[in-house]
């Protein structure tokens, strides 16, 4: 009996958090799929365990045979012995009417049907696409791509404040562009 009564206090005060919490939206009013689509270069991001020794990080995004469908590749350059890393994902778009979220996920059985998978958010991009801002929807991780594997100073140092009024957190930055 008492059991119960927790949990259906539990159940209760998640129910109150989550109607009263605000949603988290994307900054990017829309993007262009097409001009999104393509070959980029990860230039900064913040530290994360999973690419701790990578760098010179080239991103292919490619559409596949759905609207909503990408294929991604990602190569690195491992820097304790130079090698290069690919990594094959499947992207899909979550929100179809900015174009801004996606959820990225392993392909074949990895993806556990696409249960095991990782949302990514545009939070800005370049009205060009020469840039852009991606990030977790909680901002924890983030990453800046850009069309220019060797992009200026001024321009990255411009793209990092801009990632800094976005909520980013840039205590861990790491330059991984040329």
């Amino acid at each position: 009996m008492i059991r119960a009564a927790l949990i259906t206090a539990f159940a209760s005060l998640t129910v109150a958090v989550l109607a009263f919490a605000p949603p988290a939206v994307a900054q990017s009013r829309s993007v262009d799929l097409d001009r999104f689509d393509g070959r980029w270069f990860e230039i900064e991001r913040s530290h994360n365990e999973v690419q701790k020794d990578c760098s010179l990080a080239q991103i292919d995004f490619t559409p596949q045979d759905r609207a909503d469908r990408y294929r991604l590749t990602v190569t690195c350059t491992r820097r304790a012995d130079g090698r290069d890393e690919v990594l094959r994902a499947n992207a899909r778009i979550a929100d179809t009417t900015t174009n801004a979220k996606f959820r990225f996920t392993l392909p074949g059985l990895l993806s556990f049907g696409g249960l095991a998978g990782q949302n990514y958010w545009v939070w800005d991009h370049d009205p060009e696409y020469n840039w852009a801002i991606l990030a977790l929807p909680n901002k924890s991780d983030w990453w800046i791509w850009h069309r220019d594997q060797t992009a200026p100073a001024a321009e990255r140092t411009r793209l990092l404040a801009r990632a800094r009024a976005l909520g980013l957190d840039m205590s861990r930055v790491v330059s991984t562009g040329r």
